[in-house]
């Protein structure tokens, strides 16, 4: 099951959006709740845990992304830069 990059990056995304409305619920609803039963410090440090991962989630995937593409373009430079010629073809120019 190999897949594109862009796309993994996709899926990474979409997890971490699906994180962050879990960890926005737990933050906003659940811990403001009257009598939660573990108590309420606990959603919060949960609620803020999760949306604080998934927005560096999405910034970490967002600079790999980022950085695929310049390493992508950084090759084709190199590559471009470098012209392959073949040793039989230089003895026929000699010649000529």
């Amino acid at each position: 099951m190999s897949r594109r990059p862009n796309q993994q990056a996709l899926i990474g995304i979409g997890a971490c959006i699906v994180i962050f409305i879990l960890g926005y619920y737990i933050l906003e609803h659940i811990s403001t709740m009257e009598d939660p039963p573990l108590g309420n410090t606990i959603y919060i440090l949960i609620g803020s845990a999760f949306v604080f991962s998934s927005g560096l989630g999405i910034l970490l995937i967002i600079k790999y992304i980022y950085d695929n593409k310049k390493k992508k373009e950084r090759r084709e430079r190199r590559r471009k830069k470098h012209k392959i010629f073949y040793l039989k073809d230089q003895n026929k120019k000699k010649d000529l």
